[in-house]
């Protein structure tokens, strides 16, 4: 099970829920992946194995030729909720994180 460590907050500790991500959001890159552009984001899930924290190592498979990356921006939500206003949205964000989604887009 993977947790998110807080410094600072008396090393506290937060086990990683669904990581959900959205695709096709940067128009340009879209282009240049020749990827349809929606109107609405596409969702998809990534498992938490997928994560790894500072000083830890990204593991690239030996047989990709075409590893791709992307710095990203993690929004790490706090409290449980289900159709939330807009203008309450901020109350249940606890914090975010900077993130690398690397890809072998040739596997």
């Amino acid at each position: 099970m993977k947790y998110y460590k807080f410094q600072g907050r008396n090393q506290e500790k937060l086990r990683v829920g669904k990581i959900i991500c959205l695709a096709r959001t940067y128009k340009k890159h879209a282009e240049e992946m020749k990827a349809d552009i929606t109107k609405k984001p596409l969702l998809f899930l990534k498992p938490t194995s997928s994560i790894i924290f500072n000083k830890e190592s990204v593991i690239i498979p030996s047989m990709s030729k075409k590893v791709h990356h992307e710095v990203e921006l993690g929004v790490i939500i706090g409290k449980k909720g289900k159709n939330i206003r807009k203008q309450n949205s901020i109350d249940h964000i606890l914090g975010y994180s900077l993130g690398l989604d690397i890809t072998a887009r040739d596997i």
